[in-house]
């Protein structure tokens, strides 16, 4: 029995029979073209069923095509799955070529393993930024005048000024994904309640609008705050807004998923992510983000584990089906710490905020543990300084 594919992959089956028998012999030759030519032609394939992947990967290629990291190439680009974002797609085929019409041919390559034309490096790459650069150069995306103008329109339509700051807000749960008919329990740990953002969405609203973010969602807001815009379930959400809204904040408020790429990889927003996990991979957050992280309770000792302890123990990464048996438990950040975390990051960005001896020593101290488990963080990356002081425990 054949697999079944992904109801957002673009069905090729039915045609193969009309194109292979054409496409075949052009495939051959393009890969004798290839061993012959010192620039060979590429087709790669990019991810598009999920925002995050459409903007960080394609992102963080054309970085390192610009700086010389990739070999000289003819290259075009297509998409197996439908995009989760046309508006996106678009931006990307202003600065990448990317033509449909070359998915057949990558078919037929691919199929055959490949023959040096087709490429799925970029489908699968990781999305990171190892040299830690990136983020210091100017981003690929932007808007025409037309997107620009429409945009602004929708968000006066939305309640809004777009001239004036506000700030975004994005909670993982469960829904996006059983709407798409992905399985939603090997990442649920990953979830949070949106409800637990209120005082903090209420405090941002004293200053600026607050826009909740989110396709499918499953919870309302439980707030009658005026100026906290429950933008998911207004009947007025559309892809444009989908990607402008993250790319004219203030900051993006965040548990690290989806459209919050759009903000901190796509525009270079400042970005806040709360309740993010696993902790391995915190080093790898934009540059200049802002994080506090999930914790991993032992219910068998009634204490909360360690940075060194979870690598030591192989568990920073495995879901609660594993680790729940072993009597280990992911705590979601508490209302009051999302909080916190927001007040530091608005006096940072205003200038106001005082460091303290104390939170430098805090700071130091976690980062020497995040490089002798995983690696060096991204320049000006830093975890919540109200979350160091109460929650020592990750370096002990």
């Amino acid at each position: 029995m054949s697999q079944s594919q992904p109801q957002y992959r673009i069905n090729l089956r039915r045609y193969r029979i009309l194109y292979w028998p054409f496409l075949l012999p052009v495939a051959l030759l393009i890969a004798l073209f290839n061993k012959l030519s010192p620039v060979p032609f590429k087709i790669y394939v990019i991810r598009a069923d999920r925002v995050g992947h459409l903007v960080t990967n394609q992102e963080n290629f054309l970085y390192e095509i610009e700086h010389g990291l990739h070999p000289k190439e003819f290259r075009v680009y297509v998409h197996r799955d439908r995009p989760s974002n046309g508006v996106l797609l678009d931006m990307l085929k202003r600065v990448m070529p990317i033509h449909q019409a070359f998915l057949p041919l990558f078919d037929v390559c691919h199929k055959l393993g490949g023959l040096g034309v087709s490429s799925m490096y970029l489908h699968h790459h990781p999305g990171t930024d190892p040299s830690r650069t990136m983020f210091q150069s100017p981003p690929h995306l932007s808007f025409t005048k037309e997107e620009d103008d429409e945009a602004r329109r929708q968000c006066r339509e939305l309640g809004m000024d777009p001239d004036k700051p506000f700030v975004p807000v994005l909670g993982r749960d469960s829904a996006y994904l059983s709407h798409i008919g992905e399985p939603t329990d090997t990442k649920s740990y990953r979830n949070v309640d949106i409800n637990t953002f209120i005082p903090a969405m209420e405090f941002i609203a004293k200053s600026c609008p607050v826009i909740r973010m989110g396709s499918v969602v499953r919870d309302r807001l439980r707030t009658e705050h005026p100026n906290v815009i429950d933008y998911s379930l207004s009947g007025k959400r559309t892809e444009l807004l989908d990607v402008y809204l993250p790319a004219k904040c203030l900051f993006f408020l965040t548990v690290g998923t989806g459209i919050d790429s759009i903000a901190s990889c796509g525009f270079r927003r400042p970005t806040l992510y709360v309740n993010y996990i696993p902790p391995e991979i915190v080093p790898i957050l934009p540059a200049g983000s802002m994080c506090i992280l999930k914790k991993y309770w032992n219910e068998n000792e009634k204490r909360y584990m360690s940075f060194r302890e979870l690598h030591r123990q192989g568990i920073e990464s495995m879901s609660p089906d594993v680790l729940n048996p072993q009597g280990i438990f992911v705590h979601d950040n508490t209302p009051e710490e999302i909080l916190e975390s927001v007040r530091e990051m608005m006096a940072r960005l205003d200038g106001s905020w005082v460091e303290t001896e104390e939170d430098r020593a805090l700071q130091a101290a976690f980062w020497e543990c995040a490089r002798e488990v995983c690696s060096d963080p991204q320049p000006g990356l830093r975890v919540g300084a109200s979350y160091l002081r109460n929650n020592r425990f990750w370096i002990d």
